[in-house]
């Protein structure tokens, strides 16, 4: 039972604030794991796939979300997907 009144009393204790350099540590580890999730060169392999997806409308966001989260953090990917789009875009008008 004490245990349990030691745990209650415990969780309603105020946390010590993280500073600003443990923060920073953070997203910097949570940055280089989702780089490490998909390569430029994976990204390439599907890239056409994605787009394909894009241009019919069949939420290519939600089907292939390592590629739109990697176009988004890469800005050299980001400008292939651009061109690609823009390609596909002008054929099919």
């Amino acid at each position: 039972m004490k245990k349990i009144i030691k745990r209650i009393q415990n969780a309603f204790k105020p946390r010590e604030q993280l500073t600003d350099e443990v923060v920073l540590k953070f997203l910097k580890v949570l940055d280089n794991a989702r780089a490490e999730e998909m390569s430029c060169g994976d990204l390439f392999m599907q890239l056409d796939e994605f787009v394909e997806r894009e241009v019919n409308s069949k939420d290519a966001e939600k089907l292939m979300p390592l590629i739109h989260e990697h176009l988004d953090l890469c800005s050299e990917c980001s400008d292939e997907y651009e061109a690609l789009l823009a390609v596909l875009e002008n054929t099919r008008e």
